[in-house]
């Protein structure tokens, strides 16, 4: 569907160099294209289509043959596109510690060694660089629960951002319900990964989630949950599962069948 989108547009203007991902626009000499906001040390990429339909040797286009990066910003590294690329894809990563800012980064696109006399096409992407690129929720922040029964949190990361990344959740200060899982997150979307728990005594138990961007720890957020675990008549019959319990002789059967139907909830 993308590639016929493509080649509408391309019908559409058969005589300009073409953006294809992650945007789709035409680029003329010297134009500055706005690519929105990704966030420290994150990379982002685009493509390009090769081919134009003017100029060239016999005036009817021909091939660009590569596209890179001609003076970053300090800091910044990119990677230029495979020669004869069909598309051109250039990547573009900000430096992990790069201030917030917006930054202007030329990209050119050139015939190799003209040899269909092409020539050179300059453009500039604009891009802003923010630490507020992630947010998440959990829900609940706090749960009430019986002795070993399961509770569920709901954890939820937005990527605001123009690029993809990898972020990390995990979670600190109980030592046995410690974790942590990546999760990859394309741009301007967001995952959902469920947090499950159980406490096993009467106590207050505090965690600490935390979602932090692989590519800067500056882009990073956390947020602290709280599970009340309380005895309940359910947990106590759960409990009679665990061991043998002093009971007069008489009641140990019906005991022992409250722990056998425990098990159906």
């Amino acid at each position: 569907m993308r590639w016929l989108i493509c080649l509408v547009l391309l019908m559409g203007s058969l005589f300009s160099l073409q953006m294809i991902e992650p945007v789709l626009t035409d680029i003329s000499e010297g134009e500055t294209i706005d690519m929105g906001t990704m966030g420290p040390g994150q990379t982002m990429e685009i493509q390009l289509h090769p081919k134009v339909y003017e100029g060239g040797i016999h005036g009817i286009g021909g091939n660009y043959d590569r596209a890179y990066v001609s003076d970053p910003p300090r800091g910044w590294s990119s990677t230029p596109s495979k020669l004869y690329g069909d598309p051109l894809q250039v990547k573009i990563t900000a430096d992990p510690y790069t201030e917030e800012g917006i930054y202007t980064i030329p990209v050119i696109v050139e015939d190799e060694g003209n040899g269909e006399q092409l020539g050179i096409i300059t453009f500039y992407l604009r891009v802003k660089i923010s630490e507020e690129v992630m947010d998440f929720s959990v829900y609940p922040h706090e749960k009430t629960t019986g002795i070993g029964q399961p509770a569920r949190f709901q954890i939820t990361i937005n990527n605001r951002g123009n690029a993809g990344d990898t972020f990390k959740v995990s979670a600190k200060g109980v030592s046995k319900w410690e974790f942590t899982k990546l999760l990859y997150i394309s741009p301007k979307s967001s995952k959902t990964v469920i947090y499950e728990v159980a406490g096993f005594e009467e106590e207050t138990y505090s965690t600490l989630i935390t979602v932090e961007s692989s590519a800067s720890s500056r882009v990073s957020e956390s947020q602290a949950i709280t599970l009340y675990v309380y005895p309940d008549l359910l947990s106590d019959y759960k409990a009679v599962n665990n061991g043998a319990m002093l009971f007069p002789i008489i009641e140990a059967p019906i005991y022992a069948l409250l722990g056998l139907l425990s098990n159906l909830w």
